[in-house]
């Protein structure tokens, strides 16, 4: 039972604070971050476990990858509806209840995947799972913002901590629960620690039940526009390659359909009373800079830890385990740059930090386009490590700078647009970036074999060695042979794979170049701006 005492000391409060509640003794605030952050962890988590595991699900499933894609869709426009919704639901039901309900659907999608018979039930089951997953982390950034008034970039920083983690430590935690007895327990493993959420949060999070007249009606037009827009864009990246960029009739009827219902969309929400999305907050300069500040820095984020998981775990033939090892530094270097924002970190540095972090990310992902065949892990690690460590500098001051002086209303449709510009940005990023790999590997492959000449002694040489070495393993001449020339066309494509990859480091470093430049166009916060402030 939550009950009011004296002021107690914490990690988050003022030495002072006026009004602070203590469960059981111990700060409310502080173990509201400590019951928050396990479920933001399985939701970065959660989002990445299943590309990983998808060899496994299309086998088990007997389907392919075709029918596979529309798992993450479903996941994706599960997410979107539960990003949009919060908002309204704050002006409803408030924001613990938000959470809670978010929490319960995360639990139960999670449940209904691990038990899903097929590719269709997969695919429904991860549509609630996302929606409850869209819930969640839109609220809990409203939830930290409120909570934390006077350490807000603390708060932010605990919340960057525990979202964007999932992402980098999803290889590692994948690549343990896949080598258990099945696929499944990627989502068994959510359930448990989703129930013991919903019950700490219910306890410890403020009541917040909004009054009457602050009630608003629910924007059904707006919803159906978003998913139907958001549903064009999916069908585009999973189908144009099939159909023909350009060339194709259903391209054109795909794009014309998704043109007209974003117009739509845009022109409807600013004319509605109550719109799902108040994007009228993008008329505020700051708001605007930093939302396309942070779609830019999210696109890149995930899309080099996509690539770098394809690399190792793909293209080097990595054990996942060993990838996620790989990885495991850039969880200490980001760590730990989260924890020195949260202690030093003041609103006056908040844009300084920014373009640090920005123009250290550009330097990385530049970095990371060296990576070649031939490359160490421990290098690997050490870039990314590098990275990482400049990417935890960059969410929260931008968070921080984008909501400042909104009211209670507005931090709500702001944090529903910000978590949009996460995962679209994420998932558009990841479909181009297979689609270019495809693209540019096949094109530099074909680039390669044109210049290889057979009876070019290099080559023979090596074909020859390839077949001693096979006919000394115990194969016969035609075996070995067939044996050299498969291990040197594998070698020639992921020679040409990996000079994609190179060029989609460089085309992100150019990306995140240009987020700099934007980040010097804030101005500075206003004097009165919330936050701490030393000297």
């Amino acid at each position: 039972m939550t009950t009011r005492l004296d002021p107690a000391p914490s990690l988050f409060d003022d030495p002072i604070p006026p009004d602070v509640r203590v469960w059981h003794g111990i700060p409310r605030r502080d173990l509201v971050v400590v019951a928050i952050i396990p479920t933001l962890l399985l939701a970065g988590m959660t989002s990445t476990f299943t590309d990983l595991a998808r060899p496994f699900v299309v086998n088990e499933l007997s389907s392919d990858r075709y029918r596979y894609q529309w798992v993450p869709a479903c996941t994706l426009l599960g997410s979107v509806t539960g990003m949009s919704l919060i908002a309204w639901m704050r002006t409803r039901i408030g924001l613990k209840n938000s959470y809670v309900i978010g929490l319960i659907l995360f639990a139960l999608g999670s449940l209904a995947c691990a038990t899903a018979p097929n590719m269709e039930l997969l695919g429904l089951a991860r549509f609630v799972q996302g929606w409850g997953n869209g819930m969640v982390v839109t609220t809990v950034l409203a939830v930290f913002w409120r909570e934390f008034p006077d350490h807000r970039d603390a708060a932010i920083s605990a919340y960057v901590l525990g979202l964007y983690f999932g992402r980098i430590l999803a290889p590692s935690v994948s690549g343990y629960l896949i080598n258990l007895p099945s696929w499944r327990s990627i989502f068994y493993f959510n359930v448990p620690i989703a129930a013991v959420a919903v019950v700490l949060t219910f306890h410890l999070l403020q009541e917040d039940e909004p009054r009457e007249k602050s009630r608003s009606s629910f924007d059904f037009e707006g919803l159906v526009l978003l998913l139907g827009w958001v549903l064009c864009l999916m069908l585009g990246l999973f189908r144009f390659q099939k159909w023909g960029w350009y060339t194709s009739n259903e391209f054109w009827l795909v794009m014309a359909a998704g043109l007209v219902l974003f117009v739509w969309f845009v022109a409807h929400e600013f004319a509605c009373p109550d719109p799902l999305l108040d994007l009228r907050l993008f008329a505020i300069p700051r708001f605007s800079l930093s939302v396309a500040i942070k779609g830019l820095a999210d696109l890149s984020f995930f899309t080099v830890v996509s690539v770098l998981v394809r690399y190792m775990a793909v293209t080097r033939d990595y054990e996942r385990v060993t990838t996620g090892l790989v990885l495991l530094p850039a969880v200490v270097t980001m760590g730990t740059a989260l924890v020195l924002t949260a202690w030093l970190g003041t609103r006056s540095d908040r844009k300084t930090r920014l373009v640090i972090g920005l123009i250290g990310m550009a330097l990385g992902a530049w970095l990371l386009s060296s990576l070649d065949l031939y490359t160490d892990k421990f290098w690997t690690a050490a870039i990314t490590a590098a990275w990482a460590g400049a990417a935890g500098l960059v969410a929260s001051p931008l968070i921080c700078i984008s909501q400042e002086e909104m009211t209670p209303e507005q931090v709500a449709s702001s944090a529903g647009i910000k978590n949009l510009m996460l995962v679209l940005p994420a998932f558009v990023g990841n479909n181009l970036l297979g689609i270019f790999i495809e693209r540019r590997g096949d094109s530099h492959f074909d680039s390669m074999r044109q210049s290889i000449i057979p009876n070019r002694p290099p080559l023979a040489d090596v074909r020859r060695e390839l077949v001693d070495y096979f006919t000394l393993q115990g194969l016969g001449p035609d075996e070995a042979a067939a044996q050299a020339v498969r291990l040197v066309s594998r070698f020639t494509h992921d020679h040409a794979t990996v000079f994609a990859y190179q060029s989609a480091f460089q085309i992100l470093a150019l990306i995140m170049v240009l987020s700099v430049a934007l980040a010097f166009c804030l101005k500075p916060l206003p004097l009165h701006a919330t936050g701490p402030h030393r000297g």
